[in-house]
């Protein structure tokens, strides 16, 4: 079962934290240490230019072709 949380990032040290209410730590079980996996919702505005970098695709450059000599 997943939930949706909204929470805010916050600096700790030189890292960034998100502060799990502890309500939702109970229910789930998570415990100080544990490994947890994390889903980020990217806005929609720059989803496309974000998915692209994260496939390693540019968009100026040309479509792959292949030349007839290579085929034979």
């Amino acid at each position: 079962m997943s939930r949706v949380l909204t929470g805010k990032v916050r600096r700790v040290g030189n890292s960034m934290a998100i502060i799990i209410p502890k309500e939702l730590l109970e229910e789930s079980g998570a415990r100080e240490g544990d490994t947890i996996k994390l889903s980020l919702a990217i806005p929609r505005a720059t989803r496309e230019t974000r998915l692209e970098s994260i496939a390693g695709m540019d968009r100026k450059a040309r479509p792959f072709a292949r030349e007839k000599r290579d085929r034979f």
